[in-house]
C-alpha cells in the first residue's frame, strides 16, 4: 500500500509525533508511506530531506498568516489558501497514494472544500483522524464544558465563537457544519478512527455516523523513549532532592489546561508546608509546569516553570523524575502525555470526564469525579501516603497493554486494507 498522511505539523507536539511514528511503523511493515505538511520543520536541511523522500511541503508562511486573518474576519475555517491546496492535491494526482489520511486540518493551511470534493472525485479512500472533535461540529474542537451538543442535529448559533478558532465578527458554524456534512458524505469509501472510545462513541452521533467503518484506535506510546529509568540526576539538578514532585505538561499554558487550578492548588500547598513546619517526616510540594505560560502570570515558590520540549529524552527525565502526574484539563480527546507518564511508572491524577477515565487503570492513580481541586488533593495525599513504587507496576503494564506502538499501527493497516476492498 501506499499511505499518505496529511497533518498541520511533523515531528512535534502530539499530533505531530504520531505521524512521524506512524509513519516510520508502517515503513517497517513494509508498505510505502508519504507525508504531507504544514508546520513543523525551520531548517531548511529537513526540509530538503523530507522532499528528497518524496513528502510534500504545504503552503507558506505568509499564506497561513493571511488565512488566519480571513478566518478571523468572516468566520470560516478551512476555506482559505487556494494555492497551497492547488499544490497538494497537484501531488495526490502525481502520488497516486491508495489511502489519503487526514489529522489536523484546521490550522489555517489548507481549503478543506477543495480537498475532500477532490477525493470524492478520484474515489480516494479516506481516513479521518479524531485528534479532536473538529471534523463533526461545525467549528470547535471540544464542546463538554459549554455542554453544547447541537452538533448532532445541526450546528446553528455557536456559544463559543470566541474561542478555537476565534471570530471576531461572524458566527459561520452553520454553514461550516452543513459543507463538512455534504462533503464527507460524497466520500464512497470513509473511514472514521477515534483516539479513545470516548470521542469514537461521540461520532457515532454526528454525521460521521454512516462512514464505511469507525472504529478506535489509541494513541500509542514510544516505549523505547518512555520507560522508567533512574532519575537522580535531573532532581538534583533542578534541586528536588527530598522534595514530593507534581509534574504537568502543556504546549501552551491556558485555563482550559488547568492553568488557574494549578495555581490555586500551588497556594494550598505553601499554606500546607507552612502549617507542617518543622515536621522531619513531611516532604515539601513543588509543582512543575512544562510548557509555555502567559507572561504576566505571577506563580507561587513552589512552582517551577520549564519551557516547552520537543525532545523525547528530556521529556522522559521529567515524568521519571516526578511523585505524580497531574491532569487539571477537562476536554481531552485521548490525553497523550498522561499516557506516556504511566510508561515511566508515574501515577497519574486527572478528572473523570472525555477520555480521561480510559487512561487511568487500577492502582494507576486517580480519577476526580467531581471534578474539584479538593478531591484532586485528597488523590495526592493517597500517593504521598502510599508512595510512588506502590503504583509503579501497575502503570508501567496498563500502558504497554494498551497503548503499544506496534499493535497499533497494525490496526491502522487493517483499517487501510478493510477501506481498500470496502468490506467493513
Amino acid at each position: 500500500m501506499k499511505v499518505l498522511l496529511i497533518n498541520e505539523v511533523y515531528g512535534i507536539l502530539s499530533t505531530g509525533r504520531t505521524v512521524k511514528e506512524l509513519s516510520e511503523g508502517i515503513i517497517r511493515q513494509g508498505d510505502e508511506c508519504l507525508i504531507a505538511t504544514a508546520y513543523g520543520m525551520k531548517d531548511k536541511e529537513e526540509i530538503r530531506k523530507m522532499r528528497r523522500k518524496g513528502h510534500y511541503i504545504i503552503g507558506f508562511l505568509a499564506d497561513r498568516k493571511l488565512h488566519a486573518l480571513c478566518s478571523r474576519i468572516t468566520g470560516l475555517q478551512g476555506y482559505f489558501s487556494h494555492i497551497p491546496t492547488l499544490g497538494l492535491l497537484r501531488y495526490i494526482k502525481k502520488k497516486k497514494p491508495d489511502i489519503v489520511q487526514l489529522e489536523n486540518v484546521h490550522g489555517n493551511y489548507l481549503n478543506l472544500n477543495m480537498l475532500l470534493n477532490f477525493l470524492a472525485k478520484e474515489d480516494i479512500p479516506t481516513v479521518l483522524l479524531l485528534h479532536d472533535c473538529w471534523f463533526y461540529t461545525g467549528r470547535c474542537t471540544h464542546y463538554t464544558v459549554n455542554g453544547c451538543y447541537q452538533w448532532r442535529e445541526e450546528c446553528k448559533k455557536c456559544p463559543n465563537n470566541r474561542n478555537t478558532p476565534p471570530s471576531w465578527f461572524f458566527d459561520r458554524c452553520n454553514k461550516m457544519w452543513k459543507d463538512k456534512k455534504e462533503n464527507f458524505q460524497k466520500i464512497n469509501k470513509l473511514a472514521v478512527v477515534g483516539v479513545s472510545d470516548w470521542i469514537t462513541n461521540q461520532a457515532k452521533c454526528s454525521f460521521l455516523k454512516d462512514a464505511c467503518l469507525i472504529k478506535r484506535i489509541y494513541n500509542w506510546i514510544d516505549f523505547d523513549n518512555f520507560k522508567p529509568m533512574d532519575s537522580a540526576d535531573i532532581r538534583k539538578d533542578l534541586q528536588l532532592e527530598d522534595k514530593f514532585v507534581i509534574l504537568s505538561v502543556a504546549s501552551l499554558w491556558d485555563n482550559t489546561k488547568g492553568l488557574k487550578g494549578f495555581l490555586k492548588l500551588a497556594e494550598k500547598l505553601q499554606e500546607e508546608a507552612q502549617r507542617k513546619a518543622g515536621n522531619a517526616d513531611y516532604k515539601e510540594c513543588v509543582l512543575l509546569m512544562v510548557g509555555s505560560i502567559p507572561e504576566d502570570t505571577e506563580v507561587p515558590n513552589n512552582v517551577q516553570l520549564i519551557p516547552r520540549t520537543n525532545s523525547l529524552v528530556s521529556l522522559a527525565r521529567l515524568y521519571n523524575a516526578a511523585d505524580v502526574y497531574i491532569s487539571l484539563s477537562k476536554e481531552e480527546s485521548f490525553g497523550k502525555t498522561i499516557a506516556e507518564a504511566l510508561a515511566c511508572g508515574t501515577p497519574a491524577i486527572t478528572f473523570s470526564a472525555t477520555a480521561l477515565p480510559e487512561l487511568v487503570g487500577k492502582n494507576c492513580g486517580y480519577l476526580v469525579a467531581d471534578n474539584t481541586l479538593r478531591s484532586v488533593y485528597k488523590g495526592l495525599c493517597k500517593i504521598r501516603s502510599k508512595g510512588k513504587a506502590f503504583y509503579s507496576e501497575a502503570c508501567t503494564d496498563y500502558a504497554r497493554r494498551y497503548f503499544s506502538m506496534e499493535e497499533n499501527v497494525k490496526e491502522y493497516q487493517n483499517v487501510y486494507k478493510r477501506l481498500i476492498t470496502k468490506t467493513p
